[in-house]
């Protein structure tokens, strides 16, 4: 059983935490000001969204379908990453950034203790 911790776990807070006689997990915060909510908490990876698309009409008069874009979205805010690419490129450049924004540490080879 993992003792409770006797300090809040909220960054920047060092108020006791009351301990609780109830069954279940033993609080880790003072009070409901220091717990996480949706509205404190950090945006999360799995917010930002990675779109490859071909845009309407080419800017050097080749075939719209074959140049593409990679761009990140989340909400309204867009960031261009690259544009003018072929297929493959934008294709692999996306799966790079699937990766490094989504990639479960557990399933990267790294050794279990």
């Amino acid at each position: 059983m993992t003792p409770t911790p006797t300090t809040c776990a909220a960054p920047g807070c060092d108020r006791p935490v009351p301990r609780s006689h109830r069954p279940g997990r033993p609080p880790i915060y003072c009070s409901a000001d220091c717990r996480p909510t949706r509205a404190r908490a950090p945006v999360r990876r799995a917010d930002v969204l990675v779109e490859v698309e071909h845009p309407d009409v080419s800017p050097d008069g080749r075939p719209a379908e074959r140049v593409w874009t990679v761009r990140l979205r989340r909400g309204q805010r867009v960031v261009v990453v690259a544009e003018d690419l072929g297929w493959p490129t934008a294709n692999a450049l996306a799966r790079e950034l699937n990766d490094l924004l989504f990639a479960n540490p557990l399933h990267e080879g790294v050794a279990i203790d």
